[in-house]
């Protein structure tokens, strides 16, 4: 199943346009990447995912940013 969603406020690195990037998400083969709907940029999810710079304290709550090319 693929999932679909847009990034609120992302700009594309291509079209430099606002709210047009989206999340997808192939569930069959955990494959991630983002895409623009104006100009049809493609990136695929890193391998590599860094630790927030400040992370909180409780474990559960961690947060993990996800920095594409």
């Amino acid at each position: 199943m693929l999932k679909k969603r847009f990034i609120a406020g992302a700009t594309c690195k291509q079209c430099q346009k606002q709210d047009v990037i989206r999340w997808c998400k192939d569930s069959s083969t955990d494959q991630e990447w983002i895409e623009c709907v104006s100009c049809g940029y493609h990136e695929d999810k890193p391998n590599e995912v860094m630790q927030a710079e400040h992370p909180q304290q409780h474990t559960d709550n961690m947060v993990h940013i996800v920095k594409f090319k």
